[in-house]
């Protein structure tokens, strides 16, 4: 599909200062906004089985110039208002979604990365995952990280964590799923409330010609 961004998927370990007050990774997104590329809104949230995990998803025109802003004077000043956000490392990846969808703006989304067992099985995957993206009209998106085709995130909005566990009871999808799971490694499951931020109204601040540190990120 044409004009499909390319999202940033950020899995993080949060701090007791944004389990707290999520809105301090606010002035990381305003930062990050400034950069060409970069789409509004972005969307944020904590993990509801656990909210230790952080998730922050911002689409961008292409990935190219998401990496290109870290050689930028804004990456400093962004990894400074990124401290108290997040402690330890970050699992970074970049996704171009089969399709737009609204699974951002749901009540819970769901946020699954496989891992394909075999390179030969993907387009079996694809078929089961597009399959599904049309029973659930386009709630759920998927696509292979442009890091390594062979890990593929899905997102998928739900009314609920119950809604998702009721679905996936049923037993014609229950099939589907079984297949992917003997195809794919599941390496991650998991739930959100996303809460979309679009950024202050406001002048962008000055930033200063500095030296770009690198971001540990796994």
């Amino acid at each position: 599909m044409s004009n499909m961004p390319t999202t940033e998927l950020v899995v993080f370990n949060t701090t007791e200062a944004y389990r707290e007050d999520p809105s301090i990774l606010y002035p990381v997104l305003d930062i990050g906004f400034q950069a060409e590329g970069a789409q509004v809104p972005a969307y944020t949230g904590l993990q509801i089985e656990n909210p230790a995990t952080g998730y922050m998803l911002i689409n961008w025109d292409n990935k190219e110039l998401h990496v290109a802003m870290m050689t930028t004077p804004l990456f400093e000043p962004l990894l400074k208002a990124l401290k108290p956000v997040y402690e330890g490392s970050l699992d970074m990846n970049h996704i171009i979604f089969n399709d737009h969808t609204t699974a951002f703006q749901q009540p819970v989304t769901e946020v699954l990365i496989l891992t394909l067992k075999n390179p030969s099985h993907r387009a079996e995957v694809f078929n089961i995952l597009t399959k599904l993206s049309d029973t659930y009209n386009k709630l759920l998106a998927f696509g292979p990280t442009l890091e390594d085709d062979n890990k593929i995130v899905v997102v998928h909005g739900w009314p609920s964590v119950e809604a998702h566990w009721e679905a996936v009871a049923d037993p014609e999808l229950k099939a589907e799923f079984q297949r992917i799971t003997a195809l794919a490694n599941r390496d991650h499951l998991f739930h959100t409330t996303l809460t979309p931020y679009s950024g202050k109204q406001q002048p962008a601040v000055e930033v200063t010609e500095v030296e770009s540190k690198a971001l540990v990120v796994d």
